[in-house]
């Protein structure tokens, strides 16, 4: 997948995650407001029940609501029932002015306003009420307990001059508009076994006119830290994004400086190999020793840094290392780089010591990238030490049997934990070294780690502000060590 392509990707799943953590926010802020609708004023609701049903005892929605329907009813019983048994449309037409003229009889006797002003009063319940009394189903018995429907409240009655609440029933009283199953009171069905009787359906509705303020305001501290999380995670999210986009186009930046910079490298490198390639036939007739010295080291240097300068490139395309592994002696090996590397050293009060004591040196190792490891480290070892007389020692022992190990060890600095922890990414440097200008680009310890990492060889770094750093490396030995 492409650079912009995965970018693309991650900017998507960003944008879902945000969506997915606004719609639960918004879920968990329903569930709530459910919770806190049913137990809306619960208390004074199951107070309200207990007085109600109590007080039409014997009776039927409200006090003297019982009357109003047996006179009514049972005055035309015989005609319903002989209109159901044979004509079931005139029944129903029949049935439609009985229960019209039931309700609006109810409706001018309700004296409910008068029985609920008493209830809040006897209860002690200061609450502005709303209410309304409904009846939701009439059936008629002509035979013990088989039942024709009068009126259902699932079906919108015909014509009536009472007003409807679709599936609650016929409003019988009261002014509440918005009727729920969290502000239902009190639900009664009333029945009787015996012959040419009825069953009847009724509720009362209670709630407060400023129900829905209440619930969000008791629910306005949740609500606010939802939404502080949210913007939150938007703010930390687009910080981020921000962020990211400053990150990679300073990738880009220095992904191009190091290309330029290695293009240009290789005109004055290809210059120094054949001037130097020219001296070394020279020399063939002249047979000078120290001219012949100073043309390996020149020679050694440029092919290293040739290399070098490829790694380099390597690092700003994320191509993975390639070695070129042969069986070399480690000590002789370390010989041969400080004598080189001794150049370097003129006039930085620097002793390097070298202690062989591996009795077993030789490893199968990529001799360029294996030289970029002890240099750099070397490099470190000298940049980052500011006392009068610098000090590095290496050592090599063998651990085990199957193992080399080589210690570079200084009298430097040290280092802080969280350099340590940083120290090998591309581009990384301590900030100290950056505001006192000491040189670099914060690329020596990763080709460090990346070389270790290629070869598949183990190492660990122990420091301490002020005192120094040590670096091991374990190098595993090769068949013929071994054996």
């Amino acid at each position: 997948m492409k650079k912009m392509d995965r970018t693309l990707v991650y900017k998507i799943i960003a944008g879902v995650s945000f969506v997915v953590l606004c719609f639960t926010q918004l879920l968990h802020i329903r569930s709530m407001y459910n919770v806190e609708s049913r137990n809306y004023n619960l208390d004074e609701k199951k107070k309200i029940q207990a007085d109600y049903e109590k007080s039409i005892t014997n009776d039927k929605l409200f006090p003297g609501g019982s009357g109003i329907i047996d006179s009514i009813l049972y005055r035309h019983i015989d005609t319903l029932e002989k209109l159901a048994e044979s004509k079931p449309e005139l029944y129903h037409q029949y049935a439609t002015r009985i229960y019209d003229s039931i309700f609006m009889t109810l409706q001018q006797a309700n004296n409910m306003d008068s029985l609920l002003a008493d209830i809040k009063a006897r209860n002690n319940i200061q609450t502005d009420l709303q209410y309304a009394l409904t009846i939701r189903q009439i059936d008629l018995a002509f035979e013990s307990n088989r039942y024709i429907p009068l009126f259902t409240a699932s079906e919108r009655p015909r014509y009536t001059s009472v007003p409807s609440v679709e599936g609650m029933g016929a409003r019988i009283g009261g002014n509440l508009e918005k009727l729920t199953a969290d502000n239902q009171t009190s639900g009664i069905i009333v029945s009787s076994p015996l012959e040419r009787s009825y069953r009847i359906s009724f509720a009362l509705y209670t709630d407060s006119p400023h129900r829905l303020q209440e619930i969000i305001l008791s629910m306005l501290p949740t609500i606010l830290v939802s939404i502080f999380s949210i913007l939150a995670v938007l703010a930390i999210l687009l910080a981020t994004l921000i962020n990211w986009q400053k990150q990679k186009k300073i990738a880009e930046v220095k992904s191009d400086f190091i290309n330029t910079i290695s293009h240009e490298f290789q005109t004055p490198l290809s210059a120094i190999i054949i001037a130097n390639k020219t001296i070394e036939n020279e020399n063939l007739d002249l047979g000078s020793e120290k001219l012949s010295f100073l043309t390996g080291i020149i020679r050694r240097q440029t092919e290293r840094l040739n290399i070098l300068t490829k790694q380099v490139t390597s690092t700003s395309t994320e191509q993975g290392l390639a070695l070129t592994t042969c069986t070399y002696n480690v000590n002789s090996l370390l010989d041969e780089l400080l004598q080189d590397y001794g150049l370097n050293l003129q006039g930085k009060k620097t002793t390097v010591s070298f202690t062989r004591k591996a009795a077993a040196d030789t490893v199968l190792l990529d001799k360029v990238h294996f030289t970029t490891i002890i240099t750099n480290l070397l490099d470190n070892a000298v940049k980052y030490n500011h006392k009068p007389q610098r000090e590095i020692h290496i050592t090599s022992f063998n651990p085990s049997e199957k193992t080399l190990a080589l210690s570079i060890r200084d009298n430097g600095d040290g280092m802080r934990e969280k350099v340590k922890k940083n120290m090998f990414n591309r581009f990384y440097r301590d900030p100290s070294l950056t505001r006192s200008n000491e040189p670099g680009l914060g690329l020596g310890l990763y080709f460090v780690r990346q070389s270790l990492v290629g070869h598949n060889w183990k190492y660990e770094v122990k420091t301490k502000e002020g005192v120094g750093t040590e670096f091991l490396i374990y190098m595993p030995l090769s068949v013929h060590n071994q054996n």
